[in-house]
């Protein structure tokens, strides 16, 4: 008897294929951008994939004030992601902004005043010491791009913590599209206020196609599909995917150079993120899932966005 794959299982497939697209949308943007401007690229990026978006939306619309700090939120995070990629490579703007995984429930565990898991704490460890020798490459200062990657990853988990906020007041496509049209409109104001080169040359043509539709509408599309077949925890190990397919593509495609010290970052970086999620006590944990106060709930969500409307990591 032929053997039918399950929806779990396609599911999966569906989610590594968004979680490939993204990864390799850091070298796109890495590239584009010696053609046009930050704010430029996020304005038109944002507009074709909200555009895109409208279509599909069924029922009334809804808003939230939550939805608008996701908004202000996640602009940052594409702002800070999009501008640290003209000062650092791909790979590294990748293991960084997967940094948001671990910064989620650190801040919950802040908010709370609570301390950190053991599963939390034993990823957070790992990854601010992946973080350090990503960074501090013959230096103890950490490069500018780094910086501002890192600060995009604080945001995305703020971010996510705005979203489940919101989420419990509005559906899926709302949330996404106000989001969305936030980083538009805002990005177009900051677009005409200080200005930013535009040409549409091959390479930029190509990065617009790519980020706008297949990785960000589509891709949320499929997420709000595929999260209805899967659990958060193997949702959030395909995800932290995403840095390990960045640094592959840049490697591969974009002639990027990975010394011992970087792969060894990478490395703990990456275990860091899953372990972060994965491990028992963490905040996608079984035993977490099952026996969480009503404050971790904003932890608990992270990595299953309630369709589309919740964006997890941030990507490029």
């Amino acid at each position: 008897m032929k053997h039918i794959p399950t929806k779990g299982f396609i599911a999966d497939i569906a989610l590594l294929g968004v979680t490939f697209v993204w990864g390799t949308t850091f070298q796109l943007v890495h590239d584009a951008l010696a053609d046009i401007g930050t704010f430029p690229f996020l304005a038109v990026r944002f507009l074709i994939a909200v555009l895109f978006l409208l279509p599909f939306h069924k029922g009334k619309w809804q808003w939230h004030p939550a939805a608008w700090r996701a908004g202000l939120y996640l602009f940052g995070g594409y702002a800070f992601q999009t501008l640290g990629l003209l000062w650092t490579t791909p790979a590294k703007a990748g293991f960084i902004t997967g940094l948001s995984v671990v910064l989620v429930p650190l801040l919950v565990a802040l908010k709370t005043k609570r301390l950190p898991d053991r599963g939390t704490a034993t990823g957070a460890v790992l990854a601010a010491a992946g973080l350090g020798l990503l960074t501090l490459e013959g230096s103890l200062i950490p490069g500018r791009g780094d910086l501002l990657v890192l600060c995009c990853a604080i945001c995305i988990a703020l971010q996510i913590l705005s979203v489940e906020e919101a989420s419990r007041h509005m559906d899926p496509h709302s949330l996404t599209v106000i989001q969305l049209g936030v980083i538009c409109l805002l990005s177009f104001g900051l677009w005409g206020g200080f200005g930013g080169s535009f040409q549409l040359t091959p390479r930029v043509l190509w990065a617009l196609l790519i980020t706008s539709i297949p990785a960000t509408s589509l891709a949320f599309l499929i997420q709000g599909w595929a999260q209805r077949f899967t659990t958060p925890a193997r949702v959030a190990l395909v995800f932290s995917m995403e840095p390990v397919f960045a640094a592959l593509y840049s490697y591969c495609f974009g002639g990027e150079v990975f010394t011992p010290q970087k792969l060894i970052g990478s490395a703990l970086v990456f275990v860091g993120i899953v372990a972060g999620s994965i491990l028992p006590g963490s905040p996608l944990s079984a035993e977490s899932r099952a026996a969480a106060p009503p404050e971790r709930e904003a932890a608990l969500h992270e990595a299953e966005p309630a369709g589309a409307g919740h964006i997890t990591k941030r990507r490029t």
